[in-house]
């Protein structure tokens, strides 16, 4: 990977955790938001229009809202290393979080700024997927409750075409199941007995909702105006659908944050294929790679259970 670098610190005995995006050029970005129940940190900077263009970090943590704190121990980091937007009083570097309610997975405990600092130390080009970082805790198919969830997971996918190159990383914590985005085959989702049956199979009226985020990053390494990026939200919220069901709920917080860098056009059909293929790519390593953490199963879980 070019041009960024991915950190995570996690804690499977906690089952939380917390996940950074470092930036290593300048770049422009968006947010866009779906649901009714986000937590976030400075997603307003990053809408057309305002002054700043690009972030220097995202950062995505485990513990709701207190979990923010971990964008502290990041701007701390980039601010050592001189690094964000240049104002007469120093640089204020540009770090935008967001978190995911995991707080009933394993023990109730919030990363916290060191995590932050920490995770900036440990970035590399080569990320981790599966139960890492601000993936530690993500659950899906919680709409039955949590005794009958399965786990999710932190997911990243590469897509390129015609020489034109996406990365996308998501997070998947939602209240829906997990669906291939082709076959539509059940991956990971609420159980039933000792498999899996999924949302349209068995959904009971008096399950106990709880709070659900997904989070995604998309890196696109070819030139979008902020208004091009706007835009391209709406598709990859569309994208997320296909897999995710279902999906920007009243309980769910879902994020969107795209980051365009590098330089170079790009049809816009092309842009359209890409996500598609990195974001429904991306859930599905999200729940395959991901192993089971506080008492909560993996798919690979009840797979193996389900061949003995």
């Amino acid at each position: 990977m070019q041009g960024f670098r991915v950190g995570h610190i996690t804690d499977l005995e906690l089952v939380t955790g917390c996940t950074v995006f470092l930036f290593e050029e300048k770049n422009r970005a968006i947010a866009s938001i779906r649901g009714g129940a986000p937590g976030s940190r400075e997603l307003g900077t990053l809408a057309p229009g305002n002054l700043v263009e690009g972030v220097n970090a995202v950062v995505w943590s485990g513990g709701s809202a207190p979990g923010l704190a971990t964008c502290d121990g990041v701007s701390t980091y980039l601010q050592e290393k001189g690094e964000g937007f240049s104002t007469r009083g120093g640089s204020i570097p540009i770090v935008a979080g967001a978190v995911i309610y995991d707080l009933e997975a394993g023990e109730p405990v919030s990363p916290t700024a060191e995590w932050g600092y920490r995770s900036c130390l440990a970035a590399s080009h080569t990320p981790l997927q599966g139960s890492v970082g601000a993936g530690s805790g993500a659950v899906v198919g919680k709409y039955r409750g949590m005794d009958k969830a399965v786990k999710g997971g932190f997911g990243h996918s590469n897509a390129r075409l015609r020489g034109k190159e996406v990365d996308f990383f998501v997070v998947t914590n939602a209240m829906g199941d997990i669906y291939h985005p082709v076959s539509g085959e059940l991956l990971a989702g609420s159980l039933h007995g000792e498999s899996m049956r999924g949302f349209f199979n068995g959904f009971l009226s008096t399950s106990k909702f709880s709070f659900h985020t997904t989070l995604t990053l998309g890196i696109l390494h070819f030139s979008l105006s902020r208004e091009d990026l706007s835009a391209l939200a709406g598709v990859v919220h569309s994208a997320l659908a296909t897999s995710i069901r279902p999906y920007g709920t009243l309980y769910d917080g879902d994020v969107v944050i795209l980051v365009s860098r590098g330089r170079g056009q790009c049809s816009y059909f092309s842009q359209l294929r890409l996500i598609y293929q990195a974001v429904g790519q991306a859930v599905v390593n999200s729940v395959e790679n991901a192993i089971a953490a506080g008492g909560i199963p993996s798919r690979s879980d009840i797979i193996q259970q389900a061949n003995t």
